[in-house]
This record gives C-alpha cells, structure tokens and sequence, in this order.
C-alpha cells in the first residue's frame, strides 16, 4: 500500500499544468489561485498559499490541509513579538461570510513537512482543505520559484510557446474557457 501510495504521488507531482482547475468549491467556500515555492531540496518544509472566498451568509473556518506530495500539513501564521517575526501554528483560520481571506507569505500559510520530494518549479500537488462548514475541496497547487512571493504572473507564463499551445488546446473545452475567463477577472482583495 505504501508503494502505491509513494507511485500516486509521484504521478500527481508531475502533472501537466494544463491539467489543473484554477477554482475549485465546496459548500459556499471556493478555492483559487493555489501555489507553492519550489525548495531546495526535500529536507527543507515547503509552502502552500491560495484565496478562499466564503459566499455563504455564515464565517466558516479552515480547519485542516493534507496532500500526498508531504507526510504532514499544518496551517501557519505569523507573528510580531518584541520585534521579532516568529511562525506559529493555529488550529483554524477563519473565512469571513462573503469576505476573502488570502493565503499568503508573511501571513496565513500552510507549511508542509516531510515532503515526499523536491518540489520544483513548474510541479503541482493535490492540496484537500478541510473546512468546519463546507467540508472538503482539492485544489492542483502549482510550484513556483524558490523564495517567490506570489502566484505566477499568468502573462509571463503565457509567453512559453510550449505552455501557450497547451492553453489553447485546453480552451477548446466549453467549462474550462468559462473557468479561465472567471479566473481572469477576479479581483482579490484581503478580508483580514
């Protein structure tokens, strides 16, 4: 079972980008623009961030992360005490009712240890958040660069000719052209 589990994994991590949702939902929760830093190597924890939009009329909370690509997940802020930016563990992160809440360097995070392997730029992962409410949702986060301090600028990845030909190819596809097109116009904003 453990091999199987080590092979799924391996297979997941090297996924094609043209094959990940950019937006995934549960309940009144939806989850999007999901990414990670590439580490330098699989001793070193790595680093998960992404939006959650709560569109229900009720906060709900983020309670708990796992993907197959670390042995565990845990959700992480960060804190100033006496001047010093320490990273903390918390049990939960709230999702305001119709507010966003962005997960990102220097804030609200999940850490992921133990990592199965390297994660290097252009890889993705399945990540399943849990949430009190709304349950469950798995979202493809997609490794960028070490030390990379938001998602990848989706021009600069646009301009790969390689990329660019698989984006239109998969545009083709009627739910995944509507996906795009929402992903394009959203504007996040924090709700923290």
């Amino acid at each position: 079972m453990k091999i199987l589990s080590t092979l799924i994994a391996l297979f997941l991590l090297t996924l094609s980008t043209a094959s990940a949702a950019e937006n995934v939902s549960a309940g009144d929760i939806t989850v999007s623009k999901a990414w990670g830093r590439a580490t330098i190597g699989a001793n070193r924890p790595g680093g998960a961030f992404l939006t959650i939009t709560n569109n229900g009329a009720a906060d709900d909370q983020l309670i708990a992360a796992e993907t197959l690509a670390a042995g565990k997940s845990e959700l992480h802020t960060h804190t100033m005490t006496d001047g010093v930016m320490k990273m903390a563990h918390v049990m939960s992160i709230n999702i305001p009712a119709g507010g966003m809440t962005m997960l990102k360097p220097g804030g609200f995070h999940i850490m992921l240890f133990n990592l199965k392997r390297a994660l290097n730029e252009g890889d993705m992962f399945p990540l399943t958040l849990t949430f009190k409410n709304a349950g469950k949702a798995t979202i493809m986060v997609h490794v960028g660069k070490v030390g990379a301090m938001e998602t990848m600028d989706h021009k600069m990845h646009m301009d790969d000719e390689e990329h660019k030909k698989m984006h239109e190819e998969h545009m083709k596809d009627a739910e995944h052209k509507k996906m795009h097109e929402e992903h394009m116009k959203e504007g996040a904003t924090e709700a923290q």
